[in-house]
Order: C-alpha cells, then structure tokens, then sequence
C-alpha cells in the first residue's frame, strides 16, 4: 500500500536566525503548533516521525537531487542540461558559490532536523503502546543514519547535528573537527539503535502502523550497516549483516526486471525484491513537493522522470559506454538483455524496440535517451510520476555480499550470488566459470554486473570511489573514455563543495576540498 506521510504536523521548536523580540512582532503562526501544546498523544508520536518521511520526497533528497548528483558524476551518463549546476556537477567544476549547491545540503538537514525532533518528543510522551515506541525510535535513528550516510558521501565533512538546536550556539555547528570517518562512527551507532528496534515487516494486525510497508525495517538497517561497512573497506564486518538479509527469506528478486520502474501500484507492491524505498504517487494535486512544507494540496511526484527523460527536461543521456555494456550480453535465447529497454529507450527495430512514450518512436531514431526512472515505456504526464526510488533493493545487496565474499576468500559462494541475479534476466550460467577467478578477474566481472543490473540508479559513482579508480591514472583514462565530463576531473573534487552561503551565514563552519 501507498504510506501517506504527507499529514505530517510540523511545530514550532526554535528559528534559523536572530528575531527581534519586540511585542509587535510576535505574530502567532494558526497553522502551527507550539512544542509545548504537542506530544501528547500516540497520533502525534506517529506524525512526528512521518515528518521525517516526508523529507526524502523533497528536491533536496530523492525527489531529484540525490538521484541527479550521484548520476551525473558516474560514467553512464553525460548531462547536457542548460542548468549550471547538473553541468558543473557532471564535469565536476561547481564552484561552492552556485546558490543550487545548497538544495541537497538543506534537504538533508530537513531531514535531519526532524529527526532530532522526534528523538527527543518520543520518549517524553505517556499515551502510546510500548512497542510502537520503540518502533518509531529506531525509525527515526535509521533515517538520520542514511541521510547523515548520504550527506557525508556527498558533501564530507558535515556538522554532526545531533540535537534539537535550542539556542545561539546551536544554531552554528562546527565541522572543523569533524571527519567522514566521526560521521561514519554516528551512522553505525544510529543504525545499531534501529537495528534494536525494527521489526522484519509491518504485518502485524494488531499495530496501528499495520500495513504501512514503507516503512525502515530491520532488513533496511541491516542492509545500510552492510553498505557502510563496504564504503569503508571492512568486508569482513559488513558479511554478517549482508548475510543476515540474504538469508532471511524475507525478500527475493522481481521476476520481471522491468516492473521494479513502474508506477503501476500493484507492481510495486508485489516487488519482493524492495527493501527501503522513497514513496512517490500519481496525484494531480496542485502543490508540487520542491520542498518545503506539506499541505493537504500537496503533489508526492518523482521530478526524475521529467529530469532524465529525452522528451522533457533531457538533461541527461547515456553514455555509449553504458550502451556497450548493456549489449554485452545475450540471453540464452539470444535476446537482447531486459535490463536493456528498461533502462535505455534506443529505436532497435530489429530487437522489436520501435515505441516511445506509449506512441511510434518520434525521437531521433540515431540516439539514445534514458528510460529507467521516467515514462519513456509507457507514456503518461512526467509531473504525476509516481515511480517509488529503490534506496536499498535486493539485487545491490546480493551484489554487495558478492563483493565482500570474494573479498575474504569465498569466490564461489560469491560467484553464486552474481549468478542469482543474472538468472532473473535469463543470461547464461558462467557461475562455475566465475567461481574460477582470481579477485581481479571476479572483480572486474562484478564491475560490469553492476553496471548492467544498477545503472542509472546512483550507485555507480561510488563504486568508482572506493574501487581506487580515480587514483589510478590508467583506470582515471578509462573513465574519461568512457564519459568526457571526466575530462575536467581533478583530484579534489570527490565531493560537492559545501556551499559557499552556509559559510557566509555560520562562522563556524569550514569547506572540504572542493571549496579550495
């Protein structure tokens, strides 16, 4: 089922800058409330933490700008936006002054911020069942946990906000003490506190959130300390936590590759391969969800599909080098691989590829354009999208787990899971043949599964990263063969800068690299 995070109520708990304090200024806000008039009641406990939701739908988080940022940095795609910023990000030349580099930092500290807020609510409330409680505390730490994951992966060295900000100092947090290594540390501990907390499924009848599968689970937790325990190169810590998801039976590959980008509800219902998702809908109401907060008017649309799509926006397109590795392979009844169409719209008569948008192909037929994430498939208007964005799903982490058994001397256990995935597809069965690698055959290998089985989903750039390819001037060379944007690359722009107005407003604040 659709989970409605968008009723959420939002309080008022303190400013973002000095106010004057004269009486005549004291305006009273009848849309909100104070803190001191909420947090009474199971309901409010319950809104408190949709409030945290409903900042992943957001521009800043996985509306666009997580989805853009991280795709225009891979090699599989090329941006050719008239907008600065996707061009600057793409070619890595932003400087911190484009006012744009702000709408990720400030979405995620949305997010952040709310679940400060309802850390510290939470507990003071009387009126609410037990275990609820400890529901929704472990989903308010696992969702400051994969926004402090995904702010760190994108910005460095953020301030660790672990509080409400209450007063002057507080409205100023340092990051000049702090590493990617100090927010990595926070992020495991606030996912050991989820991990005590969430429950493998909401299928319980009897609890008020009963059905609601959007919500973090204890597969999503153990997942994204896998995920954390890979980026930092602990392959032998992350396996228990990958293993735990893999073996739970719980969760299992879609059938069908293609419906995993559908906006069909009961396709996306009927994924068993989802594990934690952004939720996205159909509605045509009039309030588009940039940001800022909900009303009973707001739209919840995924502005990828407008973004990526070669008949809108058109601010991305795929590289050839993505094309190249999605046609690697056949099937074992030599057609063209599914992932293919469901990530690349190409006129291919001869693959019985001819349509566009529900209609005759009526896009240069000698192009390429992106069709993961996007209408391209079906047709439909692209600012009602309603395609839910896979934050985790189980494909990446059966590839993940891939990784770190090879890693730490299990190829063949590995080379199974990689087999797994490629079955769904239908290619042919090389698991023996993997399962007879050394580390860096089985290493390049999985480089190209994961390309043909996540591209385009935000993933690729940070295999990139922490496989050392961009401190390696032969793999560097490969990469700007692969995407001309490379070709602007320097060694200090790993991340986005921290944005030059955030330095302006907080004396406290320093930049990372990309702000030198």
């Amino acid at each position: 089922m659709k989970t409605n995070f968008i009723k959420s109520l939002f309080l008022v708990v303190g400013i973002t800058a000095f106010i004057s304090c004269d009486d005549q200024l004291d305006i009273e806000n009848t849309n909100r409330l104070a803190e001191e008039e909420y947090y009474q009641t199971e309901a409010e406990a319950q809104a408190t933490v949709d409030a945290i939701y409903n900042g992943l739908i957001i521009d800043g988080n996985y509306q666009r700008m997580i989805p853009a940022i991280n795709d225009a940095r891979g090699d599989e795609t090329r941006s050719r936006s008239p907008w600065a910023f996707l061009i600057g990000t793409a070619n890595f030349t932003i400087p911190p002054t484009q006012p744009d580099v702000q709408i990720a930092y400030l979405g995620f500290y949305t997010v952040i911020n709310r679940a400060n807020q309802a850390l510290a609510a939470i507990d003071r409330i009387e009126d609410i069942d037990p275990e609820l409680r400890e529901r929704l505390i472990g989903q308010a730490y696992f969702l400051r946990a994969l926004t402090y994951f995904n702010a760190t992966n994108i910005f460095d060295n953020v301030p660790l906000v672990l509080e409400v900000q209450s007063g002057s100092e507080s409205f100023f947090p340092s990051n000049q003490e702090t590493t990617q290594a100090d927010i990595y540390a926070q992020v495991e501990a606030d996912l050991n506190m989820a991990i005590e907390r969430l429950p493998v499924n909401y299928d319980d009848p009897s609890w008020p959130d009963f059905g609601q599968d959007a919500r973090a689970t204890l597969g999503a937790a153990n997942s994204l300390m896998g995920k954390l325990k890979l980026y930092q190169g602990d392959y032998e810590g992350a396996l228990p936590y990958f293993e735990s998801v893999v073996n739970s039976n719980v969760y299992d590959l879609a059938p069908n590759y293609g419906d995993l980008f559908s906006q069909d509800p009961a396709l996306e219902n009927a994924n068993p391969g989802r594990i934690f998702w952004a939720e996205f809908t159909q509605s045509q109401n009039v309030d588009f969800n940039w940001g800022g907060d909900p009303t009973v008017n707001w739209r919840q649309f995924s502005a990828i599909a407008p973004t990526y799509s070669g008949a809108d926006f058109y601010d991305f397109f795929p590289t050839q080098f993505l094309v190249n590795e999605m046609k690697q392979e056949r099937t074992v009844d030599d057609e063209l691989d599914p992932r293919y169409p469901a990530t690349i719209l190409s006129y291919l008569p001869e693959e019985g590829l001819t349509q566009a948008y529900g209609r005759e192909f009526f896009l240069d037929q000698n192009e390429n354009y992106i069709a993961k994430y996007t209408l391209a498939n079906t047709g439909g208007d692209p600012f009602t999208c309603g395609i839910n964005y896979h934050i985790i799903r189980f494909a990446d982490v059966l590839l993940m787990y891939a990784e770190c058994l090879a890693n730490t001397g299990n190829i063949p256990l590995a080379a199974s899971q990689v087999q797994r995935v490629r079955d769904r597809v239908n290619l042919p069965d090389r698991e023996a043949e993997f399962a007879g690698y050394n580390l860096s055959q089985f290493m390049e290998q999985l480089d190209h599964e994961r390309i043909t089985e996540l591209s385009i989903e935000g993933l690729r750039w940070y295999d990139i990263k922490r496989w050392g390819y961009l401190d390696d001037p032969a793999k560097l060379s490969e990469l700007q063969d692969n995407d001309s944007d490379f070709a602007t690359y320097s060694s200090n722009r790993k991340f986005q800068p921290i944005p030059q107005n955030e330095l302006d407003r907080n004396p406290n604040l320093i930049g990372n690299s990309a702000n030198q």
